[in-house]
């Protein structure tokens, strides 16, 4: 915006500061923008309790918020499925096998497994205490088949392990069918099971635009001006 309008430019000296713990902006900021006249201006946040943000403490945040381009972390969890996640790099991805999962969320809990991190933190942890189980159908072994995201953190698509590595011949059979999967976060953060994003260049490789059906269009939020 601010190099096709002067006026812009010169108040980008005036923009608000960014900050990654929510709760800085404390009123209205009108931020002149526009070579006509009007004002863009930053308000405070809304306070959203299902968010993941809103269970950790002030000192976990900055974990929370990307620093750069998000890009997706892949790794294989059945023969022929595989997740990839979409969230902050500073969030290690630790893969276990179900049975040895509780045990090692235990053991690694502020250590290998942060937020929480430090010992008060981790005394005041609320824990995983939300659990929501999932059915995944496989339609198309070229796309994945959703996204399940976890509200305040990221998400992760359910990818066939062929098309997330690359197999030229996946095996039709073991995709098809259903996958259980179980998400567990702390109450009361939301989980959201939608259709996939296409993200970059693989996205481009299965996405195809169609128009919304009436009944889609229907339930679709209207907008008036």
């Amino acid at each position: 915006m601010a190099i096709n309008d002067p006026v812009a430019a010169s108040a980008q000296k005036y923009k608000p500061i960014q900050s990654a713990v929510p709760g800085t902006t404390l009123g209205p900021i009108p931020i002149n923008a526009f070579l006509g006249g009007g004002k863009i201006y930053d308000t405070p946040g809304v306070h959203l309790h299902h968010r993941q943000t809103a269970v950790v403490h002030s000192e976990d945040l900055p974990s929370l918020a990307p620093q750069s381009r998000l890009r997706g972390q892949s790794f294989p969890v059945l023969p022929e499925t595989s997740l990839t996640f979409y969230g902050p790099k500073s969030l290690p991805i630790h893969v276990v096998p179900t049975e040895q999962a509780e045990e090692f969320y235990q053991k690694e809990l502020g250590v290998l497994l942060t937020p929480p991190s430090g010992k008060e933190n981790v005394e005041n942890w609320r824990g995983l205490d939300s659990e929501r189980k999932l059915q995944i159908k496989f339609e198309d072994v070229a796309r994945p088949a959703c996204d399940v995201a976890i509200s305040g953190l990221g998400w992760f698509s359910v990818d066939p392990i062929s098309r997330s590595f690359k197999i030229s011949e996946p095996n039709q059979t073991e995709i098809a069918g259903e996958l259980l999967l179980s998400v567990h976060v702390p109450k009361p953060v939301e989980i959201f099971v939608r259709p996939p994003i296409p993200v970059g260049k693989a996205g481009a490789e299965w996405y195809h635009y169609r128009d919304l059906t009436e009944k889609e269009e229907a339930i679709r939020p209207k907008w008036y001006f």
